[in-house]
């Protein structure tokens, strides 16, 4: 059967829809607290009113996190419904309507130690120790964000240095991203030239998380490096393009957000990159 996939929607996103058929590992351990937060990052420097966003949820109990995509959990949400109301009718053919690019790795932090766990299909994979401790300097100011006195410190991660604000009424050690390591929540964190930003919207303790992801690394994820995960993505992404899948569901009738009708634009180049350093 043909398959009408237009090229300039990731492959990533056929996979996506592939692992709804495979339940993401959950465990016992539910977050005692959890952050809510909008990031948005300028991409290109010579562009500096595109401006890429994104929401993302923090869970975390005393010495454990988990930060995790907001926006691609509604977004899989909404195409795993679309593609089972399409098994239901049995139909070939699946609508997805507008395709956000979304985040798909899951951050965790366990005793202080960084981890990185990517899901394709019904495999996780689990890249180890990134990072290295930022060596934050603790400043006397001090501002409100949400009802919370936060104070200032600056450290440099993934080699930018960033400014964070972060309050001791949360004695968590967590914050959005990779960011961590403060004797308190950070609310707030922005680089030097404020072209990355992570705001704190809602804080939420003492709560039912019975429905979040578990804040345990998927016992199941397997142990690679970094390299080796981009090796195997662009391995598949090759094999996607070059119709290296059975499965009988035809996807069409998907767009990027703005649609197809736009008019040529300045080539976008991604000059400012999230992570310097690996």
């Amino acid at each position: 059967m043909k398959r009408y996939f237009k090229l300039i929607i990731p492959a990533a996103i056929f996979c996506i829809l592939m692992s709804f058929r495979y339940k993401t590992h959950t465990g016992s351990e539910q977050p005692s607290g959890l952050a809510y937060y909008h990031f948005y990052h300028i991409k290109d420097s010579t562009q500096t009113g595109k401006v890429y966003s994104e929401d993302f949820i923090l869970g975390f109990t005393t010495n454990k996190s988990i930060y995790s995509s907001q926006t691609k959990l509604k977004q899989d949400s909404t195409m795993e419904a679309a593609l089972h109301a399409a098994e239901v009718k049995k139909s070939a053919s699946v609508d997805l309507g507008v395709v956000l690019p979304v985040t798909e790795e899951d951050i965790y932090v366990d005793k202080g130690k960084l981890f990185t766990v990517k899901t394709t299909y019904s495999q996780s994979y689990l890249i180890a120790g990134e990072g290295d401790k930022i060596d934050w300097k603790i400043d006397r100011e001090t501002k409100s964000i949400l009802g919370y006195t936060c104070q200032k410190a600056t450290g440099v991660c993934k080699g930018r240095k960033y400014t964070a604000w972060f309050t001791t009424d949360i004695p968590a050690s967590f914050g959005p991203w990779k960011l961590q390591g403060l004797p308190g929540l950070i609310l707030e964190a922005y680089d030097d030239h404020y072209f990355i930003k992570f705001t704190c919207t809602k804080f939420i303790a003492q709560s039912n998380f019975s429905q979040l992801k578990s804040i345990s690394i998927p016992a199941n994820a397997t142990p690679t490096t970094k390299k080796e995960y981009e090796k195997m993505k662009k391995a598949q992404a090759e094999g996607f393009l070059a119709g290296g899948f059975s499965d009988n569901i035809t996807i069409d009738k998907i767009t990027t957000e703005g649609g197809n009708n736009t008019p040529q634009a300045k080539k976008f180049t991604i000059n400012y990159p999230l992570e310097l350093t690996d």
